[in-house]
């Protein structure tokens, strides 16, 4: 059950920082930054159910990435590797990357439905 409770944590803290995510909407640079904290929290959350003892290690962000696409329906996937090329792109609009996060939440939740 401590699996279901770290899931629900980093959801939460994810969901949490994106309510201010606004107030960064005119300085793109700490935008993207506060979006990719929040990507990376709701990636543990999907992550954080797959192990009941977490590793002493933090995961790097591949393993984080391959343990949420194997847990997305087949039809979520690519709406999340766009998110993830938004957020994570060079050239973004602050409004794209605040859209980005809202649908990419949207999808976490769904995944997490059982256990919230």
């Amino acid at each position: 059950m401590t699996y279901y409770i770290r899931a629900k944590s980093y959801y939460r803290y994810a969901s949490d920082l994106s309510k201010n995510l606004y107030q960064f909407k005119n300085n793109p640079a700490e935008l993207q930054k506060k979006a990719q904290e929040i990507f990376k929290l709701g990636l543990k959350a999907i992550w954080a159910l797959s192990y009941v003892i977490p590793p002493e290690k933090s995961p790097e962000f591949k393993e984080l990435w391959e343990k949420t696409i194997e847990s997305l329906e087949p039809e979520d996937i690519p709406e999340m590797e766009k998110i993830k090329n938004i957020i994570f792109s060079e050239n973004f609009n602050s409004e794209q990357i605040i859209n980005s996060i809202n649908k990419f939440l949207e999808i976490i939740r769904k995944i997490l439905q059982p256990i919230l």
